[in-house]
């Protein structure tokens, strides 16, 4: 980061082991040299060392993604998710540290933290932008949500293994009646998660696309689509046996019916994301996905 941090926010999985201890000890390191604020679920339940802390600066994430210069989650995936969106179009940074299990979003783990934080306060680690995936939802011709998602919008049946019916309009054309488990529809940053384990492609997290997987298409026709940045995709919910949802990266919820339709694309808004500039993309396939390949092979 270039320009000087002076507001930094804390975000936190509360329930995962160390996480109180970890935002303590960072909030010790930056209060020397900036405003540290905890979001109020961590404030809450930050450890007594930190009382004095805590006290004072707990806050709902969004007016805190507002405020903050850098917002620092502590957890896993679904923590850095949290952040993101609550940070979608603003000028403050994202900072995951892994506390969790996976962590492919996040730059640092725990055990690192404190070097990577003055290494980014410092100006050494570079930021990128990462851009979101937005949905809209229309009712009878009305809108009746919008919403984003850093990794993915899911349009799914909401219980066990009832099919949903959809008909898709994507590249300017109908392509006709889809029976599945559900629509995937992932950005770059997303294209590693839900989407790949549905069969779709894998995105370098820079490039400006999104992909759209069926998710266990009742058909041996139904293949993963790549659409450029302003391509939009609309499904139009037929109907299921079950009640259908539009689910933002697995985290927020929105039930549909029969008739609704859900456009789907790559959101304006975008992200402001450190970057570690000693894991690269390629590594982190290798290491968090299993990426296999060998060095050298006969001919």
């Amino acid at each position: 980061m270039s320009a000087r941090v002076r507001r930094v926010a804390i975000l936190g999985h509360t329930r995962r082991p160390g996480v109180q201890r970890a935002a303590a000890r960072l909030a010790a390191v930056l209060k020397r040299a900036c405003t540290v604020r905890f979001a109020d679920d961590l404030a809450r339940a930050v450890e007594p060392e930190a009382e004095p802390l805590r006290a004072r600066s707990g806050q709902a994430l969004l007016p805190l993604a507002r405020w903050c210069d850098l917002l620092i989650s502590l957890g896993g995936d679904g923590t850095a998710l949290r952040g993101a969106r609550a940070l979608a179009g603003r000028s403050g940074a994202l900072m995951p540290i892994n506390l969790g299990g996976l962590g492919f979003l996040t730059v640092a783990e725990e055990r690192e933290s404190i070097p990577a934080l003055q290494a980014v306060m410092k100006g050494k680690w570079p930021i990128a932008r990462r851009r979101l995936v937005g949905a809209v939802v229309r009712r009878a011709g009305r809108v009746v949500h919008r919403g984003r998602a850093l990794n993915d919008a899911v349009v799914k049946a909401a219980g066990g293994y009832a099919a949903l019916h959809l008909r898709m309009t994507a590249l300017g054309h109908d392509l006709g009646h889809l029976v599945a488990d559900g629509i995937v529809c992932a950005s770059a940053s997303g294209s590693t998660a839900y989407s790949l384990s549905a069969g779709g492609p894998v995105l370098a997290p820079d490039v400006d696309a999104f992909v759209v997987t069926p998710a266990c298409p009742h058909t041996l026709g139904s293949r993963p689509l790549v659409l450029p940045l302003r391509g939009v995709v609309r499904l139009r919910v037929l109907g299921t046996s079950d009640h259908a949802m539009l689910l933002l990266d697995g985290q927020e919820g929105v039930g549909l019916a029969p008739g609704d339709e859900v456009d789907l694309g790559l959101s304006r808004a975008t992200v402001r994301v450190v970057v570690n500039p000693d894991h690269s993309f390629g590594r982190a396939l290798q290491e968090k996905l299993g990426w296999q390949g060998s060095e050298r092979r006969s001919m």
